[in-house]
């Protein structure tokens, strides 16, 4: 701007931006820029006005014109290059991984948010060529397309791409002193197909494996030095294919020995890092001697001594020999703690490594460097409740009262005096409430101090700040004695900074989803506190739609000066299909129907099953999915189809779920059920922990298969129609729903069925189950689970009596793994003792197969405990229960009045053993029943059973036989019992 006389002190007549308009929101504008219409212009406000402006980071280039307006004003223009930003980028065209979408994305380097400059664009393009030529596609072909919003100053890009043919691999060239046969290294990089000696095609993957494999081959020769370097890919675009130029260099062989102990190799690798670092330096064979000292030590040898020493034999040969005394071997069988007051032992322990022997560990756990890690951590606990002065130092005792080999170990603590805060003082709050932040610290008058503390509130004091918009707000503190002994005055500096506000949200990248979809869940507004934790918050909430498979959120220009900023959200969307195939089998005690009636207490079975889902995610836009699942086996047959609606009339947590099935299933012995039913199901998230389900179901179960006579009548086997009005609540306070060691974890299910809701059969029913885990000490878990339900029917058909009118698959069945391991599956509960007929007293042949029940109660009690080292557990168990005809037949006594009372409680104790995978322990369960149920039962087939004649007497195979039920039952399964 020409800086001449006649335009300093004239009055300002107009404020121009070219290009308009400015893209500062209008707040920051005013407050930057201090020129104001109908002010005089001074050239000194016009500086401060460019460095302000400067200073958002929206502006690459300012200059400012002026123009004569009448006599005395002045136009004032300010013409500027204004900053473009990075937003949406996304690539076009048909790809096969890899890589896939996401890794491109990613290999372009342009960061949502950020500034953008042109060179930006060509690296990106050479980012993707590279990542492309890496996984074999030299002939891709990239070409951008390039928008810009003009609101937000956001570049837009869509990258086309053509990956073109993927090359293969050709022999490599090799350079160096491999001491491999070439047959060798093809071989064990797998870059050829044996036998048929195709080569494969190039990915990055590939490669790095083949590397590895070299490597590898080089370390099982004991060549732990060995190089193995890929110096280049040339590739042959008229062969298309790729020649790998490796160089080798073998390299000595290293052989790690122990002597005057034995050691095995695979101990040796693990604890000597020079395996894992594939180098020998002397750093590395130290840490290998302390390494091999401490498990020495943790097998009961503490006054072990580990050295090590070097020898080249040969020019390819180094020789590394660690020499261990081991010494006495000792057994910790005491370990103390002295001076503690302020904390009990117990809360000690549960920090200290240090260990009794015990059955788990036969000569405890001592170290040295355990022993000096437990001082460390008890002194950082006194420390961290205000004993400053602690001195925590322990003391051994070889010969433990007396005992060759035993040895205890005395931790002592001196706590010294303890401090305390006598006053907190805030400073530079004008923008938070002082009272508000105060009563989320732990500082405060009469509480320790520590530094662990202040560190505390000071991640508390900007954690509130920065949720309120103040990104740049910082914490100081200072402590001053106070006029009483180890008491402190505490002051928290705060120096707020600017806050900083949303200007508006902006939402790129999606192409199927409906905008509304995503609004429901970004809670941000223009105008609102820029909160860091709501803006990550959205984004985990719209992650758990399970429709997007990646979501970026950013803030535009957060480096710049500016108090209002664009909050930018871009998503990638999942692809919309789904299919998920499993396989599987089962080998039990099946419960599956024959027309041999000899087993009615089951038989072990091998039964192959198998699964098909598929799904539709973000059906029709609006973050619904529609999936139709599948699962076959020898013992079921399931087919559903349904539609999941999140966020049930916009209230977060409230799903809808519609859904049609259809099942057959034969996994009781005495009938196959058949269900088709229409359901609609309303979920409601009230807690953390606990979830309430409302369901209405309307469905048709019918029976077939039957093989007692006394059930083939049509009352029975006709096919029912029910309508069942249900609620379920779920509370689950667990701290591993897979392996739970402490919390509680209730159901209760209570539903009806009614004539009102269109029901053939009348009945209340409810199940209810309680379920609690206690740690006790370190290692043992003490768990129970309660299970009671009852069945309720009323208003039978007419013949029909109350407690057989509930249809025979509506009824409680148990038994097994999962409910009583004193039972074969679905075996406990009422059986078939044949009913009266004829004038003879006589009865139908009973068959002394299940019936299932109108109430049920079970109860179990475990005691869990390691093993064998931290992934095999074993369990004591406890079952008692059974399923009763009735809640009138509910009975705790524990013996058989005879062989047609079965409402009596069966107890089963066991052992099981528990092995920790990542999907859950694998679980493998012996239980003993104390008190098994006899029957009778009968010997022969299902037309043998129907030509016995009841009004005759029972001769041949006729005649019933007493059965029972092993004592002894043995079960197979994935996760705990409950």
């Amino acid at each position: 701007m020409a800086q001449t006389p006649q335009f300093e002190g004239k009055q300002i007549t107009d404020i121009q931006f070219e290009p308009a308009p400015a893209p500062l929101a209008p707040q920051d504008l005013d407050r930057l820029q201090r020129l104001k219409k109908g002010s005089p212009l001074h050239m000194s406000d016009v500086s401060t006005a460019i460095d302000g402006l400067f200073a958002t980071g929206r502006f690459e280039d300012i200059q400012v014109d002026a123009e004569a307006s009448g006599p005395d004003g002045v136009i004032i223009r300010f013409l500027t290059r204004q900053t473009s930003f990075v937003g949406h980028v996304g690539m076009s065209g048909k790809t096969a991984p890899p890589p896939n979408r996401g890794q491109l994305v990613n290999a372009t380097q342009l960061n949502l948010g950020a500034p953008y400059h042109d060179p930006d664009l060509v690296a990106a393009q050479s980012n993707l060529k590279k990542m492309f030529e890496g996984e074999g596609l030299y002939e891709a072909t990239i070409h951008p397309e390039v928008t810009r919003d003009p609101v937000t100053q956001a570049m837009n890009f869509t990258f086309a791409i053509k990956p073109g043919k993927r090359a293969k691999y050709t022999t490599p060239v090799i350079k160096g002193t491999p001491l491999l046969t070439d047959s060798t290294i093809m071989r064990v990089t797998a870059w050829r197909i044996p036998l048929i000696h195709w080569w494969r095609q190039v990915t990055q993957a590939r490669t790095r494996t083949g590397m590895d494999g070299i490597q590898r081959k080089y370390q099982k020769q004991d060549r732990l030095t060995a190089k193995v370097q890929i110096d280049s890919l040339d590739y042959k675009p008229e062969t298309r294919r790729v020649e790998p130029h490796l160089t080798l260099e073998a390299g000595p062989k290293v052989r790690v020995k122990a002597v005057e102990a034995k050691v095995s190799k695979g101990r040796l690798k693990k604890y000597v890092p020079i395996y894992d670092e594939g180098t020998v330096d002397r750093d590395l064979l130290v840490e290998g001697a302390r390494n091999l000292r401490d498990y020495f030590q943790s097998q009961g040898y503490y006054d072990v001594s580990v050295d090590f020493r070097e020898a080249t034999p040969t020019p390819d040969e180094r020789v590394i020999e660690y020499v261990i005394a081991r010494g006495q071997r000792y057994k910790l069988v005491h370990v103390e703690i002295r001076g503690n007051k302020y904390f009990k032992a117990d809360n000690l322990r549960e920090r200290m490594f240090l260990e009794p022997s015990s059955i788990q560990l036969r000569h405890g756990r001592y170290s040295e460097a355990f022993r000096k890690r437990d001082e460390e951590a008890v002194s950082n606990l006194y420390r961290s409740n205000g004993f400053r002065d602690v001195k925590v130092t322990s003391a051994v005792e070889n010969s433990y009262k007396g005992k060759d080999g035993q040895i205890g170990v005395t931790l002592n603590v001196e706590e010294g005096p303890q401090w305390f805060v006598d006053s907190l003082q805030l400073e530079g709050t004008s923008r938070l409430d002082a009272n508000t932040l105060t009563s989320g610290l732990t500082s405060v008058k009469g509480q320790p101090f520590s530094d662990v503390n202040v560190a505390s509130d000071r991640n508390t004091v900007l954690t509130a700040y920065f949720n309120n918009g103040f990104p740049a707000a910082t914490f100081e503190y200072k402590s001053e004695p106070s006029g009483e002994p180890n008491h402190v005055n505490l002051v928290y500096t705060i120096v707020e900074g600017t806050q900083q506000f949303v200007r508006d949200v902006k939402i790129t990248g999606m192409t199927n989803t409906k905008p509304r979809v995503v609004d429901r869940y970004i809670r941000l507004k223009p105008g609102d506190k820029l909160s860091p934790t709501e803006v990550t918050g959205a984004q985990k909430r719209l992650y758990e739609l399970g429709i997007f498979a990646k979501i970026d959120t950013a803030i535009q220009n957060p480096d710049g000066d500016e108090r209002f900023k664009y909050v930018l959200y871009d998503f990638e969307e999942a692809h919309r299909y789904t299919l998920n195939l499993g396989f599987g089998a089962e080998i039990a005690q099946f419960g599956g129907t024959t027309t041999n009636l000899n087993s009615p207490g089951g038989a072990t079975g091998f039964s192959p099953r198998g699964s098909v889902d598929i799904s539709r995610l973000n059906f029709l836009g609006i973050g619904h999915t529609v999936s139709l699942r599948s699962r076959v086996s020898d013992l079921e047959q399931r087919v559903s189809l349904e539609y999941l609606a999140p966020r049930f009339n916009n209230l977060e947590g409230q799903n809808i779920t519609y859904s049609l099935l259809y099942d057959n299933t034969r996994d009781v012995r005495t009938f196959s059920s058949k269900r088709q039913e229409a359901s609609v199901q309303v979920s409601r998230q009230l807690s953390k922990a606990t979830t309430a389900l409302f369901r209405f179901t309307y469905r048709r179960v019918s029976t077939s298969n039957v093989i007692i006579p006394s059930l083939l009548v049509p009352q029975l086997l006709q096919p029912v129609r029910l309508g069942l009005l249900s609620a379920n609540l779920v509370e689950d306070r667990r701290d591993d729903p897979t392996d739970a060691h402490r919390g509680v974890y209730n159901t209760v299910d209570i539903g009806l069925a009614s004539s009102i809701f269109g029901s053939q059969r009348n009945f209340a029913r409810g199940l209810a189950r309680n379920a609690t885990y206690h740690r006790i000490g370190k290692k043992y878990v003490f768990a129970r689970q309660t299970q009671f339900g009852v069945i309720v029917p009323y208003n039978p058909p007419s013949g029909v009596a109350a407690a057989d009118s509930v249809p025979l698959p509506e009824r409680f069945f148990g038994g097994g793994a999962n409910t009583h391991r004193g039972f074969p599956y679905n075996q406990a509960g009422p059986r078939d003792i044949g009913t009266p007929a004829g004038p003879g007293g006589f009865f139908t042949q009973p068959t002394g197969f299940p019936l299932g029940g109108n109430a049920l109660f079970f109860n179990t009690v475990e005691f869990r405990f390691p093993l064998i080292g931290s992934n095999i557990g074993g369990v004591l168990f406890h079952d008692a229960g059974n399923v009763f005809r009735s809640f009138s037949d509910v009975s705790f006594r524990s013996s058989q009045k005879n062989l047609q009372d079965f409402n009596y409680m069966v107890h089963a104790a066991g052992f099981g053993v528990r092995y920790k995978t990542p999907i859950g322990p694998v679980r493998v369960d012996l239980a003993y029943s104390i008190n098994p149920p006899s029957y009778v039962g009968f010997k022969g087939t299902q037309l043998e059973l129907l030509a016995c004649d009841p009004n005759k007497p029972a001769v041949g195979v006729c005649v019933g036989t007493r059965q029972n039920i092993s004592h002894f039952q043995f079960s197979f399964s994935i996760g705990q019992a409950f």
